[in-house]
């Protein structure tokens, strides 16, 4: 129920001071669903929706709490040497932490936490990793406001 544009737009800015060529797409979940896997332009972040907890907090409000995942996608280069991919991986997946943690997307939410990572998938040719981020905030825009009340409208017949 929370965009997660802004985090998108954020992960696009490399960090002052990388050491790697930063990622050549930053986008969402369907931008990458709509990709060729032999086409992929990597490096490559994307951000992908998880679960959206919520506690309710009175009529038309809740505490949201969504979950997303940074899937980073490296090359897994041959030319690099033994365990050296692993450590291109770990320093991209520190940046991406160093721009999120603790920032907040808007006033009223709560900062970014961390919430683990997990390898999606190592290949012959690339490594995806995913790590967890959560944040929490009030939502309270889900219905508009009725109208005001005006008069009484009778429809039926008389007793």
């Amino acid at each position: 129920m929370i965009s997660l544009q802004p985090i998108v737009q954020r992960l696009a800015q490399a960090p002052a001071g990388f050491a790697h060529p930063w990622a050549r797409e930053v986008d969402g979940a369907a931008e990458f669903a709509r990709k060729r896997v032999d086409a992929l332009p990597l490096p490559a972040i994307w951000v992908v929706r998880q679960a959206d907890k919520a506690i309710d907090k009175g009529e038309r409000a809740v505490w949201a709490a969504p979950e997303f995942d940074v899937v980073i996608a490296i090359a897994n280069a041959r030319q690099h040497a033994r365990g050296e991919n692993d450590q291109i991986l770990l320093a991209y997946r520190q940046a991406v932490f160093r721009l999120l943690e603790g920032w907040e997307i808007a006033p009223g939410q709560d900062p970014l936490k961390y919430r683990g990572g997990k390898v999606v998938e190592y290949t012959d040719g690339d490594l995806y990793w995913a790590d967890r981020y959560g944040f929490g905030g009030l939502v309270t825009n889900y219905l508009g406001d009725p109208p005001a009340f005006e008069q009484l409208v009778y429809t039926g017949e008389k007793l």
